[in-house]
């Protein structure tokens, strides 16, 4: 999203500048457009804790950048990004935006309280603004940081479909996610494993890569799901996965605005996530373009059962689904976020 957003505001005039931990060697997964001033800080493996002398060495060198850029206003995609943006450039006269890219419900899992807590009330108020993506998200803080909050929620493109005649003799379902704790792959295991008898023709294709990746291949084998069950490793373009697919599965824990899901929707795929996840909770309309269901494999493998046993409410529910590009029109998405730029540039 920070890659569509940049490639964007270039075109809508902006200069842009791009600050990353890479090193010097590193190149994009997306296209970022010739334009955009990117500079690799080239300081340490950013997936190691730094120490203090290299936290300095990378200030000192975003300092630099900026003095040089000469930005009307710094973004930091997630909260640390966004503090380091603000120490780096304190006495330089510009504001400093803190996108939360994750829900508040992540705290539940990846955070104790008295961290969470402190960190929202003492340092998320030193922002100018805070954008989440949405509304009900900024319910969850604390009401002296509301005022300062904007939701402003993904762009979703439309994706190109091309008919598949695979789509309607295969069967599959599709989860495009990374390997790790928050996607809950496991559940999703489960629960195929539950159905994998009374659904021979049916297969799970799973796209990413992650950590996780090991410890779910061990699942599917224990499960004895090796035949059923199909890893892609990450793949760049999504949109020929969405075109082969019957049902989307997603399982996750918590999420900021999860672009996997609206983009199956998009393709007219119906979905099943779970009740309590926010942000899949605002996706999926219950019984309209798919179902949320609660957080065990059996309740997970009933709301697949729903849609796998029912041609006609797939097909029923694949144009409630595609509503979903209006709902979240890129333009309003772009519209949003420059309002915020040349806000926070003039005062």
């Amino acid at each position: 999203m920070l890659v569509d957003l940049m490639n964007e505001m270039v075109r809508r005039g902006f200069q842009v500048g791009l600050v990353t931990w890479d090193s010097d060697s590193a190149t994009p997964h997306y296209e970022i457009n010739s334009k955009v001033a990117w500079l690799k800080l080239d300081c340490g493996d950013p997936s190691v804790p730094a120490p203090m002398s290299l936290r300095i060495r990378r200030l000192i060198k975003f300092r630099s950048f900026v003095k040089s850029f000469h930005p009307s206003v710094v973004v930091g995609f997630q909260s640390g990004a966004a503090l380091f943006a603000w120490v780096a450039t304190l006495g330089i006269k510009l504001n400093v935006i803190c996108s939360e890219r994750v829900s508040p419900d992540m705290w539940r899992y990846v955070r104790t309280r008295l961290h969470h807590k402190f960190f929202d009330i003492y340092l998320l108020r030193v922002f100018y603004r805070i954008t989440t993506q949405f509304p009900e998200y900024i319910e969850k803080y604390p009401v002296f940081l509301q005022g300062s909050m904007i939701a402003i929620p993904n762009p979703v493109h439309k994706i190109p479909f091309v008919s598949n005649v695979n789509r309607y003799r295969e069967k599959i379902i599709l989860y495009v996610a990374r390997f790790c704790f928050q996607k809950n792959h496991e559940l999703l295991i489960r629960a195929f494993s539950d159905l994998q008898d009374e659904f021979v023709d049916w297969r799970l294709v799973l796209a990413g890569d992650g950590e996780y990746l090991v410890r779910i291949k061990e699942l599917v084998a224990t499960s004895g799901l090796n035949r059923r069950v199909e890893f892609l490793g990450a793949v760049r373009e999504v949109s020929t996965l969405y075109n082969r697919a019957n049902v989307i599965a997603f399982p996750s824990l918590f999420e900021g605005f999860p672009n996997a899901l609206a983009e199956a929707l998009a393709c007219g795929i119906p979905c099943v996530g779970l009740r309590s996840t926010l942000g899949v909770n605002s996706l999926i309309r219950e019984g309209v373009n798919g179902f949320l269901v609660d957080s065990n494999p059996q309740a997970f493998a009933e709301g697949l059962r729903r849609l796998m046993s029912n041609d006609e409410l797939r097909v029923a529910m694949s144009e409630p689904a595609k509503a979903i590009v209006d709902m979240y029109e890129p333009q309003r998405s772009y519209g949003l976020w420059e309002s915020l730029f040349w806000e926070a540039s003039k005062q």
